[in-house]
């Protein structure tokens, strides 16, 4: 529409106004029609337009690009424009091509620090590489608008035991882990709250980028995770539920432009840890407060460097199995110095290789006493294969070997139990581990998964303290009926032999689990299932198992019904 016609339509308004110069200076019928027209036509060209630039912004359909068209779209009631001429169709689309590239940019930056800080949940994440909650997932952010991302982990139900008390686990003594279906007792749950901010060019006219298209300013993140406990056997009482907060750290990023990956941190948080479903293990655990650097990027993977201490209080000791003095506690403090290299391309998969240095002293006791300081190292090599039949299919191997205090493969104190009594193991620098782990998901179709996994661990607490063996075995298969109803089962055996004790014993369980889940795939959640669960141990355990309602038995019976969630 051309600039005249405009003004032809202002004059006619204005004449028609009672402000206006006159009747006798009103329009014709006919040039009323033709204006009109005209104005018909200039909304279908405006609503045109309109629909041309959302067209072409809709591939960047993100809540950021949501905000620009909303902000940016004038109200149709304000000064109309011309028709477009081909100078006018240029600059417009100039400007949309432009427009898009700061929105490509922006959300670039978004992803970018999300892949940079990601959540370390060990499998817990798995579930996120299906499509199965993804609609779920972008809404939320969608709805958050990238402010601040929550996640989390939770398990709540209820059970009881052939005794007729609350539900009891049942877990082979001088293992480190049980095989968790059907043999959880308690209501637990994590809640993450996590940040991150982007770099302020990004929201420039013109912002700046590397070659890789990635964001060339810092980014950062922040993230406090908070957490609850509370067994069924004080399932009412409040005393009964603790609360803690495992993590509380902050890192900052792409500060370095030879290194844009790298990042420091700092505070308490959970340190790049493995685990093994099935059994809730943490096998390679240096989880604690500190600092550090990490995912500095070598021709061949990358490299981490951290410290990390724990502390912890316990009475004093001189001999295990000897009573220690009690009520006499004293501060006990462990720092680790933790090397790691990953990403390591190796023959079918990726390799990561981990150097622990650690080293414990304690403070005094009422006694003034002390212990003395020990030291150790340790090693630890994992290799992991993936996707292996699936999108969620995996494999991963683990050998470890470590002295000292170093031997936990942890950052804190293992314990042992004296007359109902907890206290620290002694690591005396002769003392070492070996450790070997082995578990994969398969998934090789649509209606069946399987999880097996094997542990196999010696320990040599030195100092005339005994050695310890620990063999474990188990299996999760699970027959998905349909998408959403399942049938889950597990299997699996511990065998626990101690020198110093002179005893040596297994334990075995068997559970049965219908399920209805959001999706069928091994990692499926969340997860509604009712179980029931059968345990035996060997009479050499009799009286460690099963608490005071199988004190005096040699196998046992629970059952129940249990969600589990995590995002």
């Amino acid at each position: 529409m051309k600039t005249s016609t405009l003004i032809r339509i202002l004059l006619c308004l204005a004449a028609c106004s009672p402000f206006g110069a006159g009747a006798q200076n009103a329009p014709s019928q006919s040039e009323v029609e033709q204006i009109r027209q005209e104005m018909q036509q200039l909304r279908l060209d405006y609503e045109h337009r309109m629909q041309s630039l959302e067209e072409r912004l809709r591939k960047f359909e993100t809540p950021a690009a949501t905000t620009a068209i909303t902000t940016s779209r004038p109200p149709i009631a304000a000064t109309a424009p011309t028709r477009p001429g081909p100078e006018t169709v240029a600059g417009a689309s100039a400007t949309v091509t432009n427009g898009a590239a700061r929105l490509a940019a922006i959300e670039r930056g978004r992803e970018y620090a999300q892949e940079q800080f990601p959540q370390d949940n060990g499998t817990l994440d798995r579930n996120m590489l299906g499509s199965t909650n993804q609609p779920f997932k972008e809404r939320f952010e969608q709805v958050l608008q990238d402010f601040v991302e929550i996640g989390g982990y939770v398990r709540a139900g209820y059970g009881r035991d052939s005794q007729g008390g609350p539900q009891v686990p049942f877990q082979a003594p001088g293992a480190l882990a049980k095989y968790r279906l059907g043999n959880e007792t308690e209501n637990y749950g994590e809640l993450v709250f996590g940040k991150n901010w982007y770099v302020p060019g990004l929201f420039a006219l013109d912002p700046k980028q590397r070659p890789d298209s990635n964001p060339s300013g810092p980014i950062a993140h922040a993230q406090v995770r908070l957490s609850f406990y509370n067994p069924y056997s004080t399932y009412n009482s409040a005393a009964g539920t603790q609360f803690g907060v495992p993590e509380a750290w902050a890192a900052i990023g792409n500060v370095l432009e030879s290194q844009p990956t790298m990042k420091f941190w700092a505070g308490n948080r959970f340190y790049r840890r493995r685990d093994i479903h099935i059994n809730d293990f943490y096998f390679y655990n240096m989880s604690g407060g500190g600092g550090g650097v990490e995912d500095f990027q070598l021709p061949f993977g990358k490299v981490a460097f951290a410290w990390i201490g724990n502390g912890s209080q316990s009475d004093l000791y001189t001999d295990i199995p000897s009573p220690p003095t009690p009520a006499n506690k004293a501060g006990f403090s462990k720092g680790n110095y933790d090397l790691r290299f990953y990403d390591v391309p190796l023959p079918l998969g990726k390799g990561e290789f981990g150097f622990v240095y650690a080293n414990v002293e304690t403070g005094l006791d009422q006694l003034g006493r002390t212990l003395p300081r020990t030291d150790g190292f340790a090693f630890t090599f994992l290799h992991q294969s993936e996707p292996l039949f699936g999108n969620q299919g995996f494999n991963m191997l683990s050998l470890q070997i470590g002295t000292g205090p170093a031997k936990t493969f942890t950052s804190g104190f293992e314990t042992f139990n004296y007359n109902n009594r907890a206290y620290i193991r002694p690591d005396p620098d002769n003392s070492w581990r070996f450790r070997t782990t082995e578990h994969f998901v398969l998934q090789p179709g649509e209606h069946f998964s399987v999880g097996p996994a094997l542990v196999y661990q010696h320990t040599d607490y030195g100092n005339g303290y005994g050695t310890q063996d620990w063999l474990s075995a188990g299996v999760r298969p699970i027959w998905e009926i349909n998408k959403y109803f399942s049938v889950a089962g597990e299997a699996g055996i511990d065998y626990v032999a101690n020198t110093l004790q002179s005893k040596s014993g297994s334990l075995w369980k068997l559970t049965l689990a219908p399920q209805v889940a959001l999706g069928n795939q091994f990692f499926s959640r969340p997860v509604l299932r009712v179980f029931v669960t059968y345990a035996q141990w060997s009479n050499a355990f009799v009286g460690e198992v099963g608490g005071q309602d199988y004190q005096n038995l040699n196998s046992g019976l629970t059952y129940g019904m249990q969600m589990e969630a995590w995002w």
